[in-house]
């Protein structure tokens, strides 16, 4: 049962509800319920219930990782016999972050979207269809994509003592790939680029590699100090083009 938290008050449904839960945890029955916040900030509902809803595990719900939301989309097409190419499932993964049924209705979309226009289901066609969801801390400094991604990347280059041509290169040093990654997370967070038009602008690198350096800055914002150097990256960087100043360059 979704939304506990919505039977505030409601003392009708809350005496069905005491009664229904009895009769199935006495049966031994599985009972699930989800709300917005833990049993013991829940208002208006009976103590009784409220009682009853610790005697379970409680745990903490967070929106799936990128991982997760791949592999629902992978199970998603799998279960209803859908051939979609991996890539197009990678992005839509990457895409939309916010919950399980914005993620299969956006899987869904595509699905209709090229069936009614006959169009395949290529990256470029998807990431067209679908816009990049707000995420938390970034923001759109700019329509012109070129120009923005240039600028995080003499950005970046400035930052971590590389040049903007080793950013674009084959150039594998630690230092050098490190800040590649960071430029490329940057320039999708940003921005409303595609991976393959990021890939066109760090050397023509291909969707499949670009994706790879994405994920794995994602996984690093979970260290706070990586996380906390890159949202001071961000904010310097967002600051510098909202204010029409010059970018420093890496030659």
């Amino acid at each position: 049962l979704d939304d506990i938290q919505l039977l505030k008050n409601k003392e009708g449904t809350q005496e069905e509800l005491f009664h229904t839960f009895n009769e199935l945890y006495n049966l031994n029955c599985q009972i699930v319920l989800s709300s917005d916040r833990p049993p013991e900030e829940l208002r208006g509902l009976q103590e009784r219930l409220v009682s009853r809803f610790r005697w379970g595990l409680v745990v903490d719900i967070r929106p799936p990782d990128l991982g997760t939301r791949l592999a629902i989309l992978r199970a998603k097409a799998r279960e209803n016999g859908l051939a979609v190419p991996e890539p197009v499932l990678e992005l839509i993964a990457t895409r939309v972050s916010s919950n399980v049924r914005s993620l299969e209705g956006a899987l869904i979309r595509a699905l209709a979207y090229a069936e009614l226009s006959g169009r395949e289901l290529t990256l470029e066609f998807v990431a067209d269809l679908l816009p990049t969801e707000p995420h938390s801390g970034s923001a759109e400094v700019g329509p012109d994509i070129t120009t923005t991604i240039a600028a995080i990347k003499a950005e970046i280059a400035s930052q971590y003592q590389v040049s903007v041509s080793d950013l674009e290169g084959e150039n594998r040093e630690k230092r050098v790939a490190q800040a590649r990654q960071i430029a490329i997370y940057l320039a999708r967070e940003l921005t409303r680029s595609s991976f393959p038009q990021i890939g066109k602008e760090f050397g023509g690198r291909d969707h499949s590699t670009v994706i790879h350096a994405y994920r794995r800055v994602k996984e690093l914002e979970g260290i706070p100090l990586f996380r906390s150097e890159l949202e001071g990256l961000k904010t310097a960087l967002i600051s510098r083009l909202r204010a029409g100043e010059r970018v420093p360059s890496q030659s």
